[in-house]
């Protein structure tokens, strides 16, 4: 077998990975991509389309148990579980295939194995079919994203202790769940859970849920949870855990409680997937739980291999993956690219839902920056009452002496749709007086993002505040 040789190889196929792969491509480079188990990367198989699948299930699930609210009488909705576990493969295997046939069809070599590097120029592929296959690159792109890390004394079994990756191929539905960690991953699962019947208890080590989140949206989205009876605990561990005979499991938390579960399902973090790469050998030493270091053309100490996506000790988002990706292919083909990264927008898919971008205000606050910030209820909203969607908030956080856009905070229905004007905003360095000043559709979910800009200076029409903030800009 000969050894091909390339100007780009992409080392994984996830949306940091196969987005890389199709950009170089279309700027004209030979390239490959090595992919050790399915393409499309844990996004599309076991992680942001699977669980947005069943998401959608549980808010149908509790759309029509509250279809009288709306004037429909109906009978008791029931899940199905075997068909919403075959619902989630078939989007899963529509969408991976789609990767299949976009990589193909811009002539994108497939090298199904696991990639090392021998040299900053040369790859060895232990092909998943056997043997192994060189090949040669100028340039090399690592986005071979990350696993979930298992905390001392858990190991996964696959049915009573399991990863968000088992969980998704649960032969049942579990009665009872226990879920450790309170980060996007455990928080998703746990309102998914909870919005289809199972009695969920969510353990924390950390003083709040979702740290990456504004302490206030924290806070809202744990009175919710617990509103939707899931047993919230934080700044807890579990100190013991008893497997019993009857397949349960008791866990013994800090304190002295106990929890009697089902199934545990371990959401505490994940780690980059760096070793094994041979990068140790080419002076490029992993730092930090595995994270490469990057600089701000995502090159690593060598200046042919960069790396992109959650393997980085940057951001760990699909579409930021995505972002960084054609940026590296399009200043390997010798293009400028853009690498502003201050205007990422996150969402998370809990119950309701959050959508941020920029600044928290503890961040700016750390910055020493004199604030303006304003808020609009959902409750106060023609659009989300008709909806019956009101539990949330728009938060956003200006700079009192520039008027400059530094953050948003949604928590709400739509948020992950909603965040997006706001992260425009700030990649524009508009002020909150371009945001209040924008016309929006009435009646439509957008038109609070619109208030919230004007409250910063006490002048949303549908909000009464009673305190002294000042009328009119300044």
């Amino acid at each position: 077998m000969s050894n091909p040789h390339y100007q780009v190889v992409v080392v994984g196929t996830g949306p940091g990975g196969y987005v890389a792969a199709i950009r170089a491509a279309q700027m004209g480079l030979k390239t490959a991509v090595v992919e050790k188990d399915e393409l499309g990367g844990t996004c599309l198989n076991w992680g942001c389309i699977p669980t947005k699948a069943w998401v959608v299930t549980a808010h149908l699930y509790e759309q029509i148990q509250r279809a009288k609210e709306y004037g429909i009488e109906v009978g008791e909705p029931k899940i199905m579980w075997p068909a919403l576990v075959e619902r989630k493969n078939k989007i899963v295997k529509q969408l991976t295939g789609g990767v299949g046939s976009l990589l193909k069809g811009r002539n994108i070599d497939i090298h199904r194995g696991v990639a090392k590097l021998t040299s900053a120029n040369r790859l060895a592929v232990a092909l998943n079919a056997g043997g192994t296959q060189e090949v040669t690159t100028d340039n090399v792109i690592v986005a071979t994203g990350a696993y979930a890390w298992m905390p001392p004394g858990w190991s996964l079994d696959g049915e009573r202790v399991v990863s968000s990756r088992e969980a998704l191929d649960l032969t049942k539905q579990p009665k009872r769940i226990a879920i450790l960690g309170g980060g996007v991953v455990g928080s998703e699962f746990a309102c998914f859970f909870a919005a289809i019947g199972t009695q969920v208890t969510l353990i924390e080590l950390l003083p709040r849920l979702v740290m990456v989140e504004d302490e206030e949206v924290s806070a809202a989205l744990e009175r919710e949870m617990k509103k939707h009876k899931i047993g919230v605990h934080l700044g807890t561990k579990v100190e013991d855990r008893k497997d019993n005979s009857d397949g349960s499991i008791t866990l013994t938390l800090s304190g002295g409680k106990t929890v009697d579960v089902d199934t545990v399902l371990v959401a505490t973090g994940r780690r980059p997937y760096s070793e094994g790469l041979g990068l140790d050998a080419l002076g490029v030493t992993p730092g930090e739980r595995g994270r490469i270091t990057v600089n701000d053309r995502l090159q690593t100490k060598l200046s042919n291999i960069y790396a992109i996506g959650d393997v980085t000790d940057l951001k760990q988002l699909a579409h930021f993956a995505s972002a960084q990706g054609k940026a590296a292919a399009e200043m390997i083909a010798g293009h400028s690219a853009q690498t502003n990264w201050r205007a990422v927008p996150g969402a998370t898919f809990t119950n309701p839902e959050i959508g941020s971008v920029g600044l928290t205000e503890a961040q700016a606050k750390a910055e020493g920056r004199k604030l303006k910030i304003s808020r609009f209820p959902f409750r106060a909203h023609g659009r989300n009452i008709a909806d019956g969607e009101t539990t949330g908030f728009v938060k956003l956080i200006g700079d009192a002496d520039t008027d400059q856009v530094l953050g948003a905070h949604i928590f709400g229905p739509k948020a992950s749709e909603l965040i997006h004007e706001c992260s425009l905003a700030i990649a524009a360095d508009l002020n909150m007086a371009d945001l209040a000043q924008v016309i929006h559709a009435h009646p439509t979910m957008m038109e609070p993002i619109g208030e919230a800009a004007e409250d910063a200076d006490g002048l949303a029409i549908h909000l009464l505040r009673t305190d002294a903030k000042a009328a009119g800009r300044h």
